[in-house]
C-alpha cells in the first residue's frame, strides 16, 4: 500500500501540471494557426505555422502601444505605491504603536478596502476622474492602480515592522535624528527585500487589471488587457490574431516572474529583521 501510494503522488503531480499548462498549449497552438485552422470545429494538430499573426495582432491590432502604456502603467503605480507604503507602515507600526486603536482602525480599514469588490468604486472613481478631466488619460488609470498598491505596499510592511525592535527608534531620538532620518537610516536598510517583492506583485496585479483600464482608456490609452479584449466583436472573432495577442500579452509577465522569483522568494522570507 505504501508503495503504490508513493507511485501514485508523482502521478497526481504530472496530472496537475498538464492541467495547468493545457490552456498556455492551447493559446500558443492556436496562436500558430491560421483563421480557418484556429476556428475548425475538429482539432488541428499538424499545422504550418503563421508567424505573421504575431505582426498583425502587434502592429495592427495595437498591441505595442498597449504594451507601452500598460508598462508606463504598471511601472509608476508600483513605483508611486512603495514610495508612499513604507512611511505609512512605519507611521502605523512605530510612530503609533501597532496595538494601538489608532493602528487598528488603519489595519482594519485596509483590509476593508482590499476585500470590497473593485466595482463599487468604479462609478464615484469616474465621476470624479471625470470632473478633473482625467477620466480618459494615463494619469488617471495610474493613480487608480497606486491607489491599490499602496494599500498592498502597506499589508506588506507592516508585517515587517511590526517586529521591529522600538529602541532602534527611540535611541535615535535620543540621538537627535528626526522621523525621516530614523526612517532612511534604521528601517529603509532592512526593507530593501520586502520592497522588491512588493513591487513585483504590484506590476503584476497593475499588469492584469483590467475593469478600472475599461471604463477610464480609451484610443491610445488602452492597457494590454483591454486591448485584447478588443480583439472580441460581434461582427466576427479573428482568433489566430486573439491568440497572438494573448501570447504577447502574457510573455513579458511571465518573464519578469520568472527572473525575479528568488529575489521576491528572498525578500518575503528573509526580509524582515532577525
Amino acid at each position: 500500500m505504501k508503495l503504490l501510494h508513493g507511485a501514485m503522488r508523482p502521478l497526481f503531480v504530472y496530472l496537475f501540471v498538464v492541467w495547468c499548462l493545457a490552456p498556455i498549449l492551447w493559446l500558443v497552438s492556436t496562436s500558430l494557426k491560421s483563421d480557418v485552422e484556429a476556428f475548425s470545429a475538429t482539432p488541428v494538430w499538424v499545422f504550418t505555422p503563421q508567424w505573421g499573426n504575431y505582426l498583425s495582432a502587434w502592429r495592427d491590432g495595437g498591441m505595442s502601444q498597449a504594451m507601452l502604456v500598460s508598462a508606463t502603467v504598471a511601472v509608476g503605480s508600483s513605483v508611486i505605491g512603495v514610495i508612499c507604503g513604507v512611511p505609512l507602515a512605519y507611521l502605523v507600526t512605530q510612530v503609533w504603536r501597532a496595538e494601538s486603536p489608532a493602528s487598528a482602525r488603519v489595519t482594519l480599514t485596509i483590509l476593508l478596502l482590499t476585500t470590497l469588490p473593485p466595482i463599487l468604486g468604479l462609478t464615484p472613481m469616474f465621476r470624479t476622474f471625470y470632473a478633473v478631466g482625467m477620466s480618459r488619460s494615463v494619469v488617471g488609470i495610474v493613480l487608480i492602480h497606486a491607489f491599490y498598491a499602496v494599500l498592498l505596499a502597506l499589508l506588506i510592511f507592516r508585517s515587517f515592522l511590526i517586529g521591529f525592535p522600538r529602541e532602534i527608534r527611540e535611541a535615535g531620538m535620543i540621538d537627535g535624528a528626526g522621523e525621516w532620518q530614523i526612517l532612511g537610516r534604521c528601517i529603509l536598510p532592512n526593507l530593501i527585500g520586502p520592497m522588491f517583492a512588493t513591487l513585483v506583485l504590484a506590476l503584476i496585479q497593475s499588469w492584469n487589471e483590467f475593469l478600472y483600464a475599461l471604463i477610464l482608456t480609451t484610443g491610445d490609452t488602452q492597457t494590454v488587457p483591454v486591448r485584447v479584449a478588443g480583439f472580441l466583436s460581434f461582427v466576427g472573432t479573428n482568433w489566430a490574431n486573439l491568440t497572438a495577442a494573448g501570447v504577447i500579452a502574457t510573455l513579458p509577465i511571465v518573464i519578469f516572474a520568472l527572473l525575479t522569483r528568488r529575489y521576491m522568494a528572498q525578500g518575503l522570507t528573509f526580509g524582515g529583521v532577525k
